[in-house]
């Protein structure tokens, strides 16, 4: 296990560093496999928001980073070192969270799906109504509670 020195005590939360994780996973094979397990789901699913509109790529991507953080090395790194999802991943962990102008654009994008969804493709009133209430949810989710990030410079990286 080739972790630096610097990343060791670094936490992977809030809670937890990454020495203290691995102490934690080796008690306990069961807790790994089900962590691997619902990261490979998260991942899926991120995997299918590249390509559906509507599902959201990111969020499933940083689930499944965390939960492969929690139950495999290989895994971890394997997925932050995919040319699609980790470059997502890893802009999310150096700006701790989504600027106020990538809020502004999932919350545009959002809001188009939403209206060409129910509005050209959905005919019946109810599930219309449904699919504009679920849309104004995920919009006050992203902006206010999706951590607000700092502008990220190349000169950090």
């Amino acid at each position: 296990m080739n972790i630096p020195e610097e990343r060791k005590s670094q936490p992977i939360s809030k809670e937890i560093t990454v020495v203290e994780a691995k102490k934690e996973l080796e008690k306990n094979r069961s807790k790994r496999i089900l962590f691997a397990t619902g990261g490979s789901f998260a991942l899926v699913l991120a995997v299918l928001g590249v390509f559906v509109p509507g599902i959201p790529c990111t969020p499933f991507a940083l689930l499944s980073a965390a939960l492969f953080a929690k139950s495999s090395e290989k895994l971890y790194n394997w997925l932050l070192s995919n040319r699609i999802l980790g470059p997502r991943i890893k802009n999310y962990q150096r700006r701790k969270g989504i600027s106020k102008g990538g809020k502004v654009k999932v919350i545009i994008l959002m809001v188009t799906m939403v209206l060409v969804s129910s509005f050209l493709i959905i005919n019946v009133p109810a599930i219309r109504i449904v699919i504009l209430l679920s849309g104004l949810v995920g919009a006050i989710v992203v902006w206010f509670f999706v951590p607000e990030g700092r502008d990220y410079t190349e000169e950090e990286g």
